[in-house]
């Protein structure tokens, strides 16, 4: 476990999964970050990579060839390396091996970069084709974050998405994206939660105008403002009787029920050609 703090925040990381295991506000004295509680769910903030979701029966073709991957990929679950670390920032990176090119026959370099400045984390991914071949592959954060001091269910709280004013709500129909959207109307561009919100999963944004959703609450002024670049998806989801919600901002998809399985036809996979990169960043600012 890996330890970054400045003025305002500390944060810690595990190595497996360069997971990020804390977001503690110094000021508030006050853990952001779900603690891995498995009565609910025993992650905190897992890294998608190299897929999001899941693909339909697990499998997908490539070059010919059928090959298996588990929901979500596998990077939350291997060892990170330790490449860089400072007063300010903490690097992690991960390289395909021979054990990840039985299941995923693609060479990548992907790194994880965690900063604080000032009030805020920055969260920075860079996945780097360093084979030979082209490179598909998507990517998605999943943090989990608490609900503000003094709010004790999820009723009380709400997203605010500064430019929409209704949303595009897709489904998870047993793991797999729902092909057809429902359009929901925010009041003055706020979506305010229930205990009904996840009853049906998670909720899976296409099409959104604003790139930052602020957590709030009814009660107090404690919240946070999630902004996030180069991820065109949102994953809302929360498991009820819990005290978190997740806020995923997601490069890729799940499959839908009608795939071909053809990796390179699945639906917001990216493409890198030998030596070109990809960067994604999302961060948080404590209120």
């Amino acid at each position: 476990m890996y330890i970054l703090q400045n003025d305002f925040i500390t944060i810690k990381v595990d190595s497996k999964g360069a997971e990020l295991k804390s977001l503690f506000d110094k000021r508030t004295k006050f853990e952001w970050l779900w603690q891995s509680d498995s009565r609910f769910w025993a992650k905190s903030s897992p890294v998608l990579f190299p897929i999001v979701g899941s693909l339909k029966d697990n499998k997908f073709y490539y070059d010919g060839r059928l090959f298996d991957l588990p929901r979500h990929g596998f990077a939350r679950d291997l060892e990170f390396e330790l490449v860089h670390s400072c007063d300010e920032k903490l690097i992690f990176e991960l390289n395909s091996t021979r054990e990840t090119n039985v299941n995923y026959p693609f060479e990548f370099s992907l790194r994880i970069t965690y900063e604080l400045i000032e009030q805020s984390l920055y969260v920075c991914y860079l996945v780097r084709n360093i084979g030979k071949d082209d490179l598909y592959f998507s990517l998605g954060a999943h943090p989990a974050f608490n609900f503000p001091k003094d709010i004790s269910s999820i009723d009380e709280m709400y997203l605010y998405f500064p430019l929409d004013s209704k949303l595009k709500r897709y489904y998870l129909n047993n793991n797999l994206l729902s092909t057809t959207a429902d359009s929901i109307e925010l009041r003055s561009n706020e979506l305010f939660l229930n205990q009904q919100t996840f009853i049906k999963d998670a909720w899976i944004l296409k099409d959104l105008c604003s790139k930052e959703v602020y957590l709030k609450n009814k009660v107090n002024d404690l919240g946070i403002k999630l902004s996030f670049e180069k991820f065109p998806y949102l994953g809302l989801w929360s498991v009820p009787g819990s005290s978190f919600i997740c806020l995923e901002p997601w490069a890729g998809l799940p499959d839908t029920e009608d795939v071909d399985h053809l990796l390179e036809n699945k639906e917001g996979i990216i493409l890198l050609n030998k030596g070109e990169m990809w960067t994604g960043k999302w961060s948080v600012f404590l209120s």
